[in-house]
């Protein structure tokens, strides 16, 4: 029979994970260095995600660009063509907004643009923007849990 009292219990937030990596340097400073290290790149890291979301929220984007963004994160490292992002969102193929929007979009740094064709780009999330690298990669460690939650919860 396990003691479970006895067991350590695990710090499952930030603030619990900070100061267990404070006690930690406390109680063996010759890792001090690397445990301030590593609560100073925890804080940063949340403050990324964080201010990626608050971003991704209340940015002044319009819905439609909001959602491309949305499209081309979720889809990462692929790209996708303005035909295919159109059918994706319900937008119409024949729309021209499509393409200002992604001209927007890649003007803000948020998308970058390939021509493949003289008539054929493909857009992808730009990767090396700070707050779309966070987001990126918050759908792949967790895209997959949110489509679960938000399916039982009738959000999609």
């Amino acid at each position: 029979m396990v003691n479970r009292s006895n067991e350590a219990k695990k710090p499952d937030s930030l603030k619990e994970i900070l100061a267990s990596l404070e006690v930690t340097a406390q109680v063996r400073p010759e890792i001090e260095k690397y445990t301030t290290s590593l609560s100073e790149r925890l804080l940063n890291l949340t403050r990324d995600y964080y201010a990626s979301l608050i971003f991704l929220f209340t940015s002044p984007l319009s819905f439609h660009k909001r959602l491309i963004l949305m499209k081309l994160i979720s889809i990462y490292p692929q790209g996708s063509s303005g035909i295919d992002l159109a059918r994706a969102l319900g937008i119409s193929e024949k729309s021209k907004s499509i393409y200002k929007d992604l001209a927007a979009l890649e003007e803000e740094g948020l998308i970058s643009l390939d021509e493949i064709h003289a008539r054929l780009k493909l857009a992808y999330a730009n990767p090396s923007n700070r707050l779309i690298n966070r987001l990126i990669e918050l759908v792949q460690l967790h895209g997959t849990d949110l489509h679960l939650l938000l399916s039982e919860n009738g959000g999609l």
